[in-house]
């Protein structure tokens, strides 16, 4: 993928908080695997990598942003300095807080986790689970003796009599169930078989070879959903040698809530034996969880830095490259509207600005033109004079001068255009009565005047009629002066010659 479309990818911010809920999700499916041991193993390492990929690409789009800014910065592009320190100072401000909370939560972790390990509690669990067992030992002693005792009562009982004996001996023991067997594990009679047993509970081939050789067996068996017995198998004494062994075995029912006081003992030693076999483990995993959690956290940071940044510096920059449009003379600039707060009321104000501007250069350039037409009109119309006339400024130079007096004075005006009319008088004095006809009626604030000079120049002898005329001012400035001139020097010799004839 391009860079532009990258970056373009990484500027939106609906992907960017899809991104978010998803890495969020995957955290917490990871922080419940942690506490589950049985999906810990399972889930963990397959939620890891999903947050790994996450964080990887949110990495790329970062290093996408980062890198434009960096371009923008070099090229020195509107907005590039204030967006890096926006971005400066944004992150500054979520790295410092995160990177303090992160700290004490590993330290609050690690001791948090190591209290759950403490010797006395591992001492005290163990305490207890061997005092479930003594007491289990203790109570199936006495029921082995109870058994054994029960058992010297059946020496003279024959086995076609058990029944009724057996019936006796259970009512007065409180067995659940006695059963009496020959060596062999056949059923000679039993006492107490539920409803729904045909045959009586026997014992495995194992203990019944035990107590054959003369060891009685007692132990715990599980009865179902009934809880557990106790099951006690011992060999009946024979009354003489030659009697047939005879086995006797009776089960005990254990108080249902000492049943359960005990396995919750055993449940709880084993469930802490688990947890100190996964003490490590848990440390790490709780560890990788938070950097990642912290990763999430200073990235989406970042991210959010460069996307507020960027939001706070767009108006500005286009303001920027307004104003440079506007330097440079472009008056059609327009931005888009900002918003309605104070950098949206800069904008507005800007786009009036803008079109106020471009009003006055439409006005000025429309006055420029009516100048000008009227410039070319009056010098197409001085041009058509055979009178000479010159104009000057407040300060004494030339303004307009039109092609009759050049020709009338013998003097190209095209090189003093603008010129001071005393710089023309001293390259050419023979037109000082004009200059001094000037300044005295100048001095003497005449508004109207007219004279008739005579010059002696590269025509020789010229003989003007001037007429002048004081130009308005603007207000306390004196206006200039416009002088008409003729040359009669030829009707005043045509005027003498008819007299002299």
């Amino acid at each position: 993928m391009a860079p532009e479309a990258l970056s373009r990818r990484g500027h939106g911010l609906w992907p960017m908080l899809v991104l978010f809920a998803l890495l969020l999700v995957s955290l917490s499916f990871m922080s419940d695997a942690t506490h589950n041991s049985e999906r810990f193993g399972r889930l963990y390492s397959l939620l890891l990598l999903t947050n790994a990929a996450g964080l990887v690409v949110l990495t790329a789009l970062i290093g996408s942003n980062l890198y434009w800014l960096v371009v923008q910065y070099r090229t020195k592009a509107a907005g590039a300095r204030l967006t890096a320190r926006l971005v400066r100072m944004f992150v500054l401000l979520a790295v410092l807080p995160v990177s303090l909370v992160y700290y004490f939560s590993i330290q609050f972790l690690n001791k948090g986790i190591d209290t759950w390990f403490d010797v006395e509690i591992e001492s005290s669990l163990q305490d207890a689970l061997e005092l479930s067992r003594a007491a289990f030992d203790v109570r199936l002693r006495n029921l082995l003796h109870q058994t054994q005792a029960l058992a010297a009562e059946l020496t003279e009982v024959p086995s076609p009599l058990a029944p009724l004996s057996l019936f006796d001996l259970r009512v007065r023991s409180g067995a659940r169930e006695l059963t009496l067997m020959g060596g062999d594990g056949r059923i000679i009679a039993a006492s107490g078989l539920e409803e729904k047993e045909i045959v009586p509970d026997r014992p495995s081939q194992s203990v019944l070879a035990q107590v054959r050789q003369g060891q009685p067996y007692v132990g715990l068996d599980p009865a179902g959903d009934e809880g557990l017995v106790a099951r006690a198998v011992v060999p009946v004494p024979a009354a003489r040698p030659t009697d047939e062994l005879r086995i006797l075995q009776a089960l005990y029912d254990i108080p249902e809530r000492l049943g359960e006081k005990a396995a919750n003992v055993e449940q709880a030693f084993e469930r802490y034996r688990k947890l100190a076999y996964l003490r490590e483990p848990l440390k790490q995993s709780y560890t990788l969880t938070l950097s990642v959690v912290l990763l999430l956290s200073l990235l989406s940071a970042v991210w959010g830095a460069f996307y507020a940044a960027r939001r706070l510096v767009a108006p500005i920059r286009d303001l920027a490259e307004g104003t440079r449009a506007v330097a440079e003379g472009d008056y059609s600039k327009q931005l888009s509207a900002a918003g309605s707060d104070e950098l949206g009321f800069l904008v507005q104000s800007f786009n009036v600005m803008t079109r106020r501007l471009a009003r006055t250069r439409d006005e000025a350039r429309r006055s420029q033109q009516q100048v000008e037409g009227q410039r070319a009109y009056l010098e197409t119309l001085l041009g058509s004079l055979s009178s000479g006339v010159i104009s000057l400024s407040p300060e004494g130079r030339l303004r307009t001068v039109n092609d009759a007096a050049g020709e009338i004075l013998g003097v190209d005006f095209s090189e003093w255009r603008e010129a001071a009319f005393d710089d023309l008088v001293r390259e050419h004095p023979f037109l000082e009565p004009i200059a001094d006809a000037v300044e005295t009626h100048a001095a003497a604030g005449t508004r109207h005047w007219s004279a008739e000079i005579t010059l002696f120049g590269q025509k020789g002898r010229q003989v003007l009629i001037l007429r002048a005329a004081r130009l308005p001012g603007d207000g306390q400035r004196p206006g200039g002066q416009v002088i008409v001139f003729d040359d009669v020097t030829t009707l005043i010799q045509a005027q003498r010659d008819a007299a002299w004839g």
